[in-house]
């Protein structure tokens, strides 16, 4: 039962498991992603594990892995489509979602909800020959799209597909499949490297404020102060890692001295990577931020975090003179994606290049701010 301290009535929370969902799309989106006490956003499709989510704007989110492309020095659209599919296979599996079960696209109330309310977009059937032709219109992200849909349809059709996607118009893209012969087995759970845990207090006042100037505009896409959102899962995010592990040796651009308690010398390179991309993408985007004494970063870090399910700061303490600060998260979406927005607030707020270290202890994530260079006292 999740617990809350300000109602305790959870039937607002309860409509995926309703056999008829509230007709209202506003209400879909308010009761299925739970904004939780420690800054996390629950998927209350949960079933057998928790699905943790982050809400995005869809250009950040694009500024942030043409970033991540560019900092690596590889192409990683097929490998964001495959932690796509094999998220959303792991997700039909451990969850109580009900999995396509047939061809015809028209009957999958449940695939189409999902979408309407991750903010993906909308789907249809172009040709159902020996090739395999969908239209995905409006999509949020090209490479995740394709891999979602690609896994239903394997869903409803129990048989393994090769896929392309290609741009139909400025608007939409063609999605093809041909049947694979492969055997695949089924993907299992990520783990998070970093102190994590389960929590299922709502924070109702967060939930409120979390969606001020909701509009619904069309089926599949979703705006809060007239920017596109989308969700994604952190499960799709730890694949999404995974896979591209193997193929880093180096940095090729951007900043290389974020810090990291990581042994795995591939995987410390695309964390640095992700929240160097995560930071330039919010910066650029104009933030405004105003510090004045350590205590602010709570409030930084719930408007910036906490809203987007990006975590929570628990506390901050200064360290120097200079605006340097250790901040205790609470619990995190994940750490690189979290520092390299906090760590944009900072350049933001003190108008110089800032510099990101990390740490572990027992149970919570720790980050360390402060200038990139040495200031005299």
């Amino acid at each position: 039962m999740i617990n809350s301290s300000t109602d305790d009535s959870m039937g607002l929370f309860d409509f995926f498991n309703r056999e008829k969902p509230p007709s209202d799309p506003k209400d879909r989106l308010k009761q299925r992603w739970l904004y939780l006490s420690d800054g996390l956003i629950k998927d209350n499709n949960s079933e057998k594990v928790n699905h943790y989510v982050a809400r995005f704007s869809t250009n950040v989110f694009e500024n942030w892995f043409l970033g991540l492309e560019q900092r690596l020095g590889h192409s990683l659209g097929r490998r964001l489509a495959h932690a796509a599919l094999e998220h959303q296979e792991y997700f039909l599996n451990n969850s109580s979602a009900t999995s396509p079960s047939n061809r015809d696209l028209k009957s999958w109330s449940y695939n189409r909800l999902d979408w309407q309310t991750r903010g993906l977009g909308e789907y249809s059937k172009l040709d159902d020959e020996e090739e395999i032709r969908l239209l995905i219109e409006h999509p949020a992200s090209a490479p995740i799209c394709s891999g979602l849909l690609t896994s239903a349809w394997e869903k409803a059709t129990r048989k393994r597909h090769r896929f392309v996607w290609s741009q139909s118009s400025k608007e939409g893209l063609i999605l093809t499949l041909n049947l694979d012969h492969k055997e695949l087995p089924n993907p299992f759970q990520q783990i998070p490297v970093w102190p994590n845990s389960d929590n299922d207090s709502v924070n109702n006042d967060l939930t409120e404020e979390s969606w001020e100037d909701l509009r619904v505009e069309s089926l599949g896409i979703w705006s809060i102060m007239n920017e596109r959102k989308m969700i994604v899962h952190r499960d799709l995010i730890l694949r999404f890692e995974e896979f591209c592990l193997p193929y880093i040796n180096s940095i090729e651009s951007g900043r290389q001295d974020i810090e990291w308690p990581l042994e795995d010398s591939q995987r410390r390179l695309w964390w640095t990577a992700a929240a160097d991309s995560m930071r330039e993408s919010h910066f650029e985007s104009g933030l405004h931020i105003l510090v004045s004494k350590p205590e602010d970063w709570i409030r930084i870090g719930r408007r910036h975090l906490s809203m987007n399910g990006l975590g929570s700061v628990q506390s901050a303490e200064a360290f120097d003179s200079h605006g340097g600060i250790k901040i205790s998260l609470e619990n995190t979406f994940h750490p690189a994606l979290s520092g390299g927005v906090l760590l944009a607030c900072w350049e933001r707020a003190h108008g110089r290049r800032g510099k990101l270290k990390c740490s572990f202890n027992s149970d919570s994530v720790i980050l360390f701010l402060s200038s990139s260079v040495e200031i005299a006292n």
